[in-house]
């Protein structure tokens, strides 16, 4: 990934991407629940009300370009408090424990998905900018066309070589559109917007960036024409995992590798339902729910390969469409080896 050769690969990737916009069409689509900003100010700032008795919330975002889904109106701001009410908010209660945009964990779970993402975005341009000059030059280029690009991925001897794009706001935006911003039936490999790819290294910690979740959940097109994630399917043979088992996910700020673990036929299932759902995690925080995701994980396995791994990693899982049932789905897990 080092190399001038993969440099020009994601050069490369603009071309494939724009012209795939003229390939056959997929997965179907996923409903988008909107919200308003003066619903998340309004929940924000009740929420400072009633845990501090200080009701001050700033939440302003840019334009969007409605062809890229990226800021045109400059860096957004989040601020629940002005820095003197944080720390005296912080010496009256010592056991609150700030975990984004000035909330508690409780607080931030006490939000809609929606109010969620858009916290997130907005914090996440506040760290971006002193990290730009820390992305990786095979990474540039791509970044400078479209901001919204956040990763790389790439297979040896599979047709999956493409940059991961995410928008938190409209997630699904380039799941349907070339890099672009036009519209696409392959449309683009998406990080899901509860995943963090990160901000920085892991060597240096992510130190004032921000550490990836512990799942990487990833989603491409099944085309028919093997694109995207259409030849994802053919990690059902063990053997072929055995031949594909590197999986190299980078952010934009650091090389990374994965190995296949395992992979899995699921399907979408109603939200009531106490089906075991993977395409709602991201995070896992405790033992206990690691536990619980991996032996359901492994339960739904075709087969499991004889990779080391456990509490305290990092995976990743890419998932497409298959049609075995109604709202079917085909995912392949990989755990984070470097």
């Amino acid at each position: 990934m080092h190399t001038e050769s993969h440099m020009n690969r994601s050069v490369k990737s603009l071309f494939i991407i724009s012209a795939a916009a003229l390939m056959l069409a997929g997965c179907g689509d996923t409903a988008d629940d909107g919200f308003t900003q003066a619903q998340l100010d309004a929940f924000i700032e009740e929420d400072y009300e009633d845990t501090s008795g200080t009701a001050s919330s700033d939440i302003s975002h840019g334009e969007v370009d409605t062809a890229t889904g990226t800021d045109t109106a400059g860096t957004d701001t989040v601020s629940g408090a002005d820095d003197n009410d944080t720390e005296t908010q912080a010496e009256n209660d010592p056991e609150r424990v700030e975990y984004i945009g000035g909330l508690t964990y409780e607080e931030y779970e006490a939000l809609s998905l929606e109010e969620q993402d858009a916290l997130r975005d907005a914090e996440r341009k506040k760290v971006t900018p002193p990290y730009e000059d820390s992305i990786l030059p095979e990474y540039r280029e791509l970044y400078d066309y479209n901001n919204a690009v956040i990763g790389y991925i790439y297979i040896d001897g599979t047709v999956i070589d493409a940059p991961v794009l995410q928008t938190l706001a409209d997630y699904e935006f380039y799941l349907h559109r070339d890099i672009d911003g036009r519209e696409s039936e392959p449309g683009c490999i998406i990080l899901d917007a509860d995943s963090e790819i990160g901000i920085g290294t892991r060597v240096d910690g992510y130190l004032e960036g921000y550490e990836p979740t512990t799942i990487q959940l990833v989603h491409g097109h099944n085309m028919r024409n093997g694109t995207m994630f259409g030849s994802l399917l053919k990690y059902a043979d063990e053997s072929y995992a055995d031949r594909h088992s590197i999986i190299q996910y980078d952010s934009i700020y650091e090389h990374r590798t994965y190995e296949v673990i395992c992979a899995f036929y699921s399907q979408i299932y109603p939200e009531d339902s106490d089906d075991f759902k993977y395409y709602n995690y991201n995070q896992l925080d405790t033992e206990e729910e690691y536990d619980y995701w991996r032996e359901n994980i492994d339960n739904m396995a075709l087969y499991i390969r004889d990779v080391e791994s456990g509490w305290g990693d990092e995976y990743i899982v890419l998932s497409t469409c298959a049609y075995q049932v109604e709202d079917g789905r085909f995912a392949v897990v990989g755990v984070r080896t470097q």
